[in-house]
């Protein structure tokens, strides 16, 4: 990292020290003598800002949205880079990550950010309860209005058209507390066909009344996302995204490994074993690693995310910044477009080592378990604790999922790797993320 750059550690304690949260942005405090200049010129930047839809507003091409409670330093300087969507949820850090949004935002130009919260509801959920939950979400942002109410990982075509949703919605619009609406899906629950991601996003769209939409997409999972946005865009419905970079877990296992063994540390005998078990799919990732010259997961990572950014259908690509470094390297993505040699390396990746990633809102294998384990769920929690770093947000709800656990799986045949289309070994990613997620 750029040792004179402003996401450096150094000029982050030093700042902080003398009580400045803005990093040095006008509103939100100074940087010290002698290094605004220097620190200005390396500040990486949002380059590119695109209409969301039918909203107008002019969103960074990167926006900020994770499961996780970011640090109020690290949204300061998130926000400082140019990054004016945010995209959060009531359930995010138990609220926490509500509040925290509002000290970054605190004395900043409200008109100038779009902000995302979220919020689970059934099918019979009432105007009143939304309402109550709406102003309890607003009251921990402190902002008079929020910019886009989302359903939260819509489960049904049936949640959809809740019309005490639609009725809380239009009441709030009238009072000038909310602005616009929105839905997120990233798969079956259940394994029921209505709940996939295709059918509820395209029913968003065919319903008409909704502005946003929140969907995964990446170079390993184009399908439906690309039907998806082709829709929404004959209906000028804005696309955000979310889980883009599909190949997040083996580099940042090995990575995490190969720094404890560097520090003299012991590795955590479950890490161990579930880096082991994907002996087979890290020797086609290495293969490929030499082949094409890759020498860290920051070269594939960067690669998967251009592929979302070079689409000219995606308004937002939502990021989990974990830290300072993150900011750096990420943000200076933005306005970039993908390469010739950068994408045949994916279509290469994509051929050698598929397999490492079980892809979001797919479910294809649920339909055949005879235990209707939500595999697709399960999985996706386990990718918020191994690629997302929110290890227990992703413990506690594997812990309040009240489904068939995947020990169901230990005498069965494996009738969901048999219908799997990408190969890849279902009961063991089953079995692993049972170990990893579990309380106890």
């Amino acid at each position: 990292m750029n040792k004179k750059g402003i996401f450096n550690r150094r000029n982050f304690i030093k700042t902080s020290a003398i009580g400045i949260a803005g990093l040095g942005i006008p509103g939100k405090g100074s940087l010290l003598n002698g290094e605004t200049e220097e620190a200005t010129s390396s500040f990486p930047r949002i380059k590119k800002y695109n209409t969301l839809g039918r909203t107008g507003f002019k969103a960074s091409d990167i926006g900020l949205g994770t499961s996780r409670a970011f640090d109020v330093p690290i949204l300061n300087a998130l926000l400082d880079a140019g990054i004016n969507y945010i995209d959060t949820a009531e359930s995010y850090g138990r609220g926490s990550s509500e509040r925290n949004i509002a000290k970054a935002i605190e004395g900043r130009d409200r008109k100038s950010l779009f902000i995302t919260t979220k919020l689970h509801l059934k099918e019979d959920s009432s105007a009143e309860e939304i309402e109550k939950r709406f102003e309890k979400c607003r009251a921990r942002l402190s902002t008079d209005y929020i910019d886009c109410l989302m359903l939260h990982g819509a489960s049904s075509i049936a949640v959809l058209k809740n019309e005490g949703f639609h009725n809380a919605v239009k009441k709030l619009k009238s009072e000038r507390k909310l602005r616009f609406t929105g839905v997120s899906n990233h798969g079956a629950r259940h394994g029921r066909a209505e709940d996939v991601m295709e059918e509820v996003l395209m029913g968003a769209v065919n319903d008409g009344r909704f502005d946003l939409l929140l969907i995964v997409y990446n170079f390993l999972k184009r399908d439906p996302g690309e039907k998806i946005m082709a829709a929404a865009k004959k209906k000028n419905i804005g696309i955000t995204i979310m889980k883009s970079n599909p190949v997040a877990r083996y580099y940042d296992l090995k990575e995490r490994i190969e720094k404890l063994k560097e520090e003299g540390k012991e590795v955590n005998q479950r890490t161990l074993i579930y880096f082991n078990s994907m002996k087979e799919s890290a020797v086609k990732t290495e293969e490929f690693a030499k082949k094409n010259n890759l020498r860290n997961s920051d070269e594939i990572r960067n690669s998967a995310l251009q592929f979302v950014l070079d689409n000219e259908n995606v308004n937002v690509l939502n990021i989990a910044f974990r830290n300072f470094d993150d900011i750096e390297k990420m943000i200076s993505l933005s306005g970039k477009s993908l390469t010739g040699n950068e994408q045949n390396k994916l279509d290469l990746y994509t051929e050698s080592a598929g397999n490492l990633y079980c892809r979001h809102a797919c479910g294809i294998c649920e339909q055949s378990c005879p235990e209707n384990i939500p595999v697709n769920t399960i999985l996706r929690y386990n990718h918020y604790f191994d690629a997302n770093g929110s290890e227990k947000y992703a413990m506690e709800k594997y812990a309040k999922l009240n489904t068939t656990k995947p020990d169901a799986c230990n005498n069965c045949s494996g009738y969901c790797e048999a219908s799997c289309p990408h190969n890849l070994p279902v009961k063991g990613l089953l079995q692993l993320a049972d170990r990893n997620l579990k309380l106890v």
